[in-house]
């Protein structure tokens, strides 16, 4: 019975986020792209999937000859499933430093290597009976590695790993890892 509440909470879940960001699609579609990405984390058997908007501003900070790097900013909101405890949102900003194999106009299969480290608001701090996070802030540090492809490199994948923590502000301070893939399709 317990499995099926929470099949039902990660639905509402999911339609409640499919929603904001279908309302908020339109006027967004131009300026920015939509992602999704699904992982698994390190405790507790926790899984999530997340729902982000990347702004790319289309001006790298540092051109080289063959490399580049750019910043990307990502908003994002996911829904971690805690079979322990009670199911979490995550709501977060990440600054994206990308370092990217030609550009966008080169060519249609661009790799990139990819870091951030930014900040997240976690709805519980309870991972399982006998471990929590202490608090709802948390900092996210992430490295991942991707490919842009398709008609002008519109499509992106790519797999990443993301520790959350709050970086000692207050004990325990366990932390979580998650590996995560995701799917970003700029408009």
């Amino acid at each position: 019975m317990k499995r099926i509440h929470r099949a039902r909470r990660l639905h509402a879940a999911l339609a409640l986020a499919l929603g904001i960001l279908t309302a908020l699609a339109t006027p967004l579609a131009q300026a920015a792209d939509w992602q999704v990405s699904v992982g698994g984390g390190d405790r507790s058997s926790i899984n999530k999937v997340g729902f982000g908007v990347v702004w790319d501003p289309h001006a790298p900070l540092w051109q080289g000859q063959v490399w580049q790097l750019r910043l990307l900013h990502e908003a994002q909101l996911a829904y971690w499933d805690v079979p322990r405890a009670s199911d979490t949102f995550e709501i977060g900003y990440s600054p994206m430093f990308r370092l990217q194999r030609g550009t966008l106009s080169t060519g249609n299969w661009v790799p990139f290597i990819e870091a951030s480290i930014g900040v997240r608001l976690i709805s519980n701090t309870r991972l399982s009976e006998s471990r929590t996070m202490s608090t709802a802030f948390q900092f996210s540090d992430t490295l991942g590695v991707g490919v842009q492809f398709g008609n002008k490199a519109r499509s992106t994948v790519g797999l990443r790993y993301q520790h959350l923590s709050n970086a000692g502000i207050k004990h325990p301070n366990p932390g979580i890892n998650f590996t995560q893939i995701y799917y970003q399709q700029s408009f």
